[in-house]
């Protein structure tokens, strides 16, 4: 199942064993914070973003990931100054429509709002390239990833990092050592919702801990809505989810082989 496994692109989001994890920021722009673990995955690790203007540098360094994989990550939230939250386990009732005890990517992305930054590692880092499998972190042979770049963002994004969240993407729900499993990933039924499923989530800024989106989660809020044009930022990337999700892993494994 390794195509599976390399394809895990698609951002998603999953059941909470912690909290999230709030950051603080400090007098000269730096957001210094950890990544709490979501869907049971073990995965956890800290995060540093610093703003200096539209410039931004972002570091991760995480362990617990998912080995030998791609792991998916991204700023998710809203540039408007919503305030939108890292999901927390009593959520999970709330939320998990199809009572299988994760919250899929259109259950959490109500929570912690769409994708504005692809946290890539070379090239486009907009909404744009939020399935560039082969351009995000790979977790290392013990579960380890380590990311830093920096990048430009639009103005709207660097004056409200603090209503964002960093969420990285992939878990081994069942041990397997693959992304693999009968169910099927929400946003495109060629995936396992393994390769879907967000690993850790860290507000950026304390307000993101204190209260829920704008609306709630009933209301279905602009960044709350739950289709796959939302959650990835663009109805062109909708369609990519639908449309391009094996040309993905067809570039991973080449990349892989």
């Amino acid at each position: 199942m390794k195509i599976l496994r390399t394809s895990m692109l698609l951002a998603a989001t999953g059941l909470l064993l912690a909290g999230p994890a709030s950051m603080a920021m400090a007098a000269d722009g730096t957001f210094d914070g950890s990544l709490s673990s979501l869907n049971d995955s073990g995965a956890s690790g800290s995060a540093q973003v610093t703003v200096d203007g539209r410039e931004v540098t972002v570091n991760i360094s995480g362990t617990g990931f998912t080995p030998n994989a791609p792991h998916a990550q991204h700023l998710h939230g809203d540039a408007s100054g919503t305030n939108f939250v890292c999901p927390t386990p009593a959520d999970v009732a709330e939320l998990d429509e199809n009572g299988d005890g994760l919250l899929s990517t259109p259950e959490a992305a109500k929570l912690y709002g769409g994708v504005l930054v692809a946290l890539t590692t070379e090239g486009d880092t907009s909404g744009d390239s939020a399935l560039a499998v082969d351009r995000f972190p790979v977790a290392d042979a013990d579960g380890n990833l380590e990311y830093s770049r920096t990048f430009t963002v639009t103005q709207d994004v660097a004056d409200n990092l603090a209503n964002l969240h960093i969420v990285d993407h992939g878990v081994d729900v069942d041990g397997s050592g693959e992304y693999d499993g009968d169910a099927k990933s929400p946003l495109d039924d060629s995936l396992p919702l393994e390769a879907t499923l967000p690993a850790a989530c860290g507000a950026l800024g304390d307000a993101q801990t204190e209260a829920m989106p704008s609306g709630g989660v009933q209301t279905g809020n602009a960044m709350g809505d739950s289709s796959t044009a939302v959650i990835y930022g663009s109805a062109a990337l909708a369609a990519a989810a639908a449309a391009g999700g094996l040309v993905l892993v067809n570039r991973r494994r080449a990349l892989t082989n």
